[in-house]
């Protein structure tokens, strides 16, 4: 007697995961923008927006490696949570801090407090001691470490075994845009762009991109400084002196209301309390660190009251770009002169208005808001230097030394325009 043959199943029981899981979406999202063509920089902001939803993250950051005379160098080129002016400015050896130490050992390293460990690396701009828990995963391309992806949260509590393998996991899609990214020819796809932005002073120019990044970017050079209270005293007179050129020829050019407002603020040339606290904080701390004491104090002195002084604050974001451009000077960097094209984060002040203008600089270029009404408007203006605003994705295009030419009649950005553009322009078309 054979035994009875047990029916087919009439259905499989399977589940068809829709879109109901917003982790799973964001994977595969994850993985179809690492596909995506484009400007690095946007594919890997996209990405860390990704990221920080998926693995619950209040920060999420990718340092790339990149080669300079002085080494290699891991570079933060995007992040979700921390300042846009972070953008290729944060920058450490391999081996520095707990990133560089992840990028070096080859494995990922966790921390739930993250600035209790010897490895540690403050960078103050960032404000990350909000965020005390950390994971670094370095990221492979072609067998070697091409960067770290690196994960923040503001409860100092460690990323579980599950959370390390999952980030581990979206980690090499990162390293597959990376990996595409390198693969590359800048010859057969050139980076070009058009982009629209808020004129605020006229004006059609060409030139190259200068940035003057910030204190922090300027502490590794700083740092070989034998006599930093020396050295910022002659970098000081410079830049004064730069200043000074450029107040002789707007100051007849601007209206009594700007003009008196704006030698408010010049006093500071003379101030030898000033000079004074920038020569004994330098000696006392060093170059950068010295600097960066000098602007805390003048911005904490515009809260003095309990609430901020418009005036106070005013004050100290030009004493700040001072200090940075000081900096900039003592450490041979170059500044905005003749052909080059400033290009900032937000706002502007007076003083890299008149630096500009002292070095004949081409144009000025600002990512995000810009006052209208402000100092430094004012002085574009009355020196003829073309100002273009509220330019979204600048920082995803451009770089340092591209080409661009601002026109800031029609409210148009083109970074490295083509020949046909250029030709137009030379010949004032």
């Amino acid at each position: 007697m054979t035994d009875p043959v047990s029916p087919a199943p009439t259905s499989i029981r399977m589940r068809i995961h829709h879109n109901d899981d917003f982790r799973v979406d964001g994977i595969l999202r994850l993985i179809d923008e690492a596909r995506k063509p484009g400007p690095l920089p946007s594919v890997l902001k996209t990405m860390c927006e990704q990221v920080a939803l998926i693995a619950h993250a209040d920060i999420v950051s990718v340092y790339v490696r990149e080669q300079g005379k002085d080494g290699d160098h891991l570079v933060m080129r995007a992040n979700v949570g921390f300042p846009s002016t972070a953008i290729g400015n944060v920058r450490l050896r391999m081996g520095e801090g707990i990133v560089g130490t992840a990028a070096e050992v080859l494995r990922p390293i966790s921390a739930s407090i993250a600035a209790e460990d010897s490895h540690y690396k403050h960078i103050p701009e960032l404000g990350e001691e909000r965020y005390p828990s950390l994971l670094a995963i370095p990221l492979f391309a072609r067998g070697t470490v091409a960067g770290v992806l690196v994960l923040q949260r503001g409860e100092a509590n460690a990323f579980t075994y599950a959370e390390i393998a999952l980030a581990t996991a979206l980690a090499t899609t990162f390293a597959y845009a990376l990996e595409s990214a390198r693969a590359e020819s800048t010859e057969l796809a050139p980076r070009a762009a058009r982009l629209l932005g808020l004129p605020l002073s006229p004006g059609v120019v060409l030139g190259r991109v200068l940035m003057l990044g910030t204190l922090e970017a300027i502490r590794e050079r700083a740092s070989n400084i034998a006599d930093p209270a020396l050295v910022a005293e002659r970098a000081f007179e410079n830049v004064i002196g730069i200043v000074r050129r450029a107040l002789r020829e707007i100051e007849p050019k601007l209206a009594d209301p700007e003009l008196r407002r704006l030698r408010t603020y010049t006093l500071m040339l003379d101030d030898q309390r000033l000079r004074d606290t920038v020569h004994d904080e330098c000696g006392r701390l060093g170059l950068v660190p010295g600097l960066k004491q000098v602007a805390r104090q003048y911005a904490i002195a515009s809260f003095s009251a309990g609430e901020p002084d418009p005036l106070l604050e005013e004050r100290a974001a030009e004493v700040e770009s001072l200090c940075l451009l000081v900096a900039a000077c003592a450490c041979e960097f170059p500044l905005p002169g003749a052909g080059s094209v400033l290009v900032v984060a937000e706002g502007l002040t007076a003083m890299l208005a008149l630096t500009v203008a002292g070095l004949k600089g081409a144009g000025i270029v600002s990512a995000g808001y810009v006052d209208a009404s402000g100092l430094g408007v004012a002085v574009a203006k009355a020196a003829q230097i073309p100002l273009l605003c509220d330019v979204p994705g600048l920082f995803a295009w451009v770089r340092p030394d591209d080409s661009v030419l601002v026109d800031a009649k029609d409210g148009v950005l083109r970074i490295n325009p083509p020949a046909t553009q250029i030709a137009r322009y030379r010949h004032g078309m």
